[in-house]
């Protein structure tokens, strides 16, 4: 039996991580740990730093496993090889559980690791093994918790779990973001000054820092084997959960695709032009139809909701005015994550369609980008648009709303061919190539948005006459871009 299970795994993980482990995954995740780590170490004590790193290799583990890993939980890439073997359905799901449990050692420990190095000097040997542990033991609980989410709801209720992602995203980046926040209101309560919450207790990760120290006063206690016990049920559900089977038909008209069918119409008859016409209609039609696609991407509406709830305070105001302006302008930080998965399709039998398409690559780029802008980012920054109007007034709306959705298309055309690897549609969700060599200037990319929204909003388009000589100063330079897009000129 265990030398099936471990022929099953190997032939999985070949399957998974064909070109080796995703080590640019666990190395950014490693180095953003390492450096909140260190700013905690100083702060917070024991108890605090514990349920800090917790906390944050738990909202690291859950945008992994929303994002870039989500088919490992949901489908097994060598299925019909599997089955086909001498093997039992036991046999089979064990294996799944330990590629699972591979995956989490991984994503747990390029956390876990910096988290120990840096822990405060208070923190001894065993207590530095316990948080490592529990680490791994709350990855295997939160693994099985979005395993048993994607099991109950699935294609029945896609939209709600699309929605219940988005929610997660949203806390888990506003936790991040907010991490400086998070230690000094530990550090208030390890010293005594103020109260830990009721509601802390609902926190799994601080009762898991409960047994890993002891908790100050009216904080939520844990027991030693509290990590064991959740990774013992964690493995335990995701080796009974059935593993997912194809999907069914689905609707091909969804609400926003009703909603953006007007937008669509007058882009496929002033903006799209001939030669990117059919690659805009194949990308509008089927690509938000590509399940993987949707679970992947939809949910990535939760960060600028997310920046949004750090820095939303008091009432309207120039400082609100200010936020909403950054939000506004930052859509496109997220951008590659939305591009990456341009090429992932549940058919990729079906590449030949573009393959053999007589156009050329740009302008299957050009109708791609064309295609996601009237799809995704149109209904975005209406949304966006909204809230602003909603809390600072139509006026303000107006003025800065669409010059932000010039902005993010133009850095969407200058991201496209250095993100995406294939052309759109052509590739198993599975085997998407995420390049991470683009994280080194995406925050550069995120000041410079910052700083020209501060500019916007103070001097660029700060009454309605600027505003228009803005805009148009932007249709212009998105206008220069898309040319040289389309000659087939790169941008660095």
């Amino acid at each position: 039996m265990t030398r099936r299970i471990f022929a099953i795994l190997r032939a999985r993980l070949a399957a998974q991580f064909g070109g080796g482990p995703p080590w640019a995954a666990f190395l950014s995740q490693g180095s953003l740990a390492a450096v909140l780590c260190l700013l905690a170490r100083d702060v917070a004590g024991p108890w605090g730093y514990a349920l800090y790193t917790l906390s944050l290799s738990a909202g690291l583990l859950l945008l992994s496993l929303l994002g870039e890993f989500g088919g490992v939980l949901r489908r097994d890439p060598a299925g019909d090889w599997t089955e086909a073997l001498p093997s039992s359905e036991v046999e089979r799901r064990i294996a799944h559980f330990a590629l699972i449990a591979v995956l989490l050692c991984g994503l747990s420990f390029a956390v876990g690791l910096p988290a120990v190095l840096f822990a405060p000097s208070s923190f001894g040997i065993g207590a530095r093994v316990a948080l490592l542990g529990a680490m791994l033991g709350q990855s295997i609980g939160l693994a099985a918790v979005l395993l048993a989410i994607a099991a109950l709801l699935g294609e029945r209720a896609e939209g709600l779990l699309v929605l219940l992602q988005t929610g997660i995203v949203a806390v888990a980046a506003t936790a991040a973001l907010a991490s400086l926040r998070l230690l000094g209101w530990l550090k208030d309560i390890e010293a005594g000054e103020i109260l830990a919450p009721d509601s802390l207790g609902w926190w799994p990760s601080a009762r898991i820092a409960a047994s890993i120290s002891s908790a100050p006063e009216g904080a939520p206690g844990g027991s030693p084997w509290l990590p064991l016990a959740i990774a013992a049920g964690g493995a335990l559900l995701i080796v009974v959960i059935p593993p997912a089977h194809e999907g069914r038909g689905r609707k091909s008209k969804t609400p926003l695709a009703r909603l953006v069918a007007p937008l669509r119409a007058l882009a496929a008859r002033f903006w799209v032009r001939p030669e990117e016409r059919a690659c805009f209609h194949l990308v509008q039609d089927a690509l938000p139809l590509e399940r993987d696609f949707v679970l992947r991407t939809y949910p990535m509406v939760g960060m600028p909701l997310a920046f949004f709830f750090i820095g939303a305070k008091g009432d309207a105001g120039p400082e609100r005015e200010l936020l909403l302006s950054v939000l506004l302008f930052t859509p496109a930080i997220y951008l590659p994550v939305l591009l990456a998965h341009v090429p992932a399709t549940a058919s990729p039998q079906a590449r030949w369609i573009l393959e053999c398409a007589p156009v050329t690559r740009e302008a299957i780029r050009g109708g791609t980008i064309k295609a996601l802008a009237v799809r995704f980012l149109a209904p975005l920054y209406l949304a966006l648009g909204a809230l602003a109007a909603v809390l600072t007034g139509p006026e303000f709306a107006l003025r800065l709303a669409p010059a932000g959705f010039l902005i993010t298309l133009t850095v969407m055309r200058i991201l496209y061919p250095n993100v995406v690897t294939d052309r759109p549609l052509s590739v198993p969700a599975d085997e998407i190539e995420v390049r991470h060599d683009w994280m080194s200037g995406l925050a550069a990319l995120a000041f410079l948005l910052v700083i020209l929204a501060t500019l916007a909003q103070l001097v660029l388009a700060s009454t309605p006459g600027r505003a228009v000589l803005f805009t148009a100063a932007l249709v212009v330079v998105e206008w220069y871009v898309a040319r040289a897009d389309r000659l087939g000129r790169t941008f660095p």
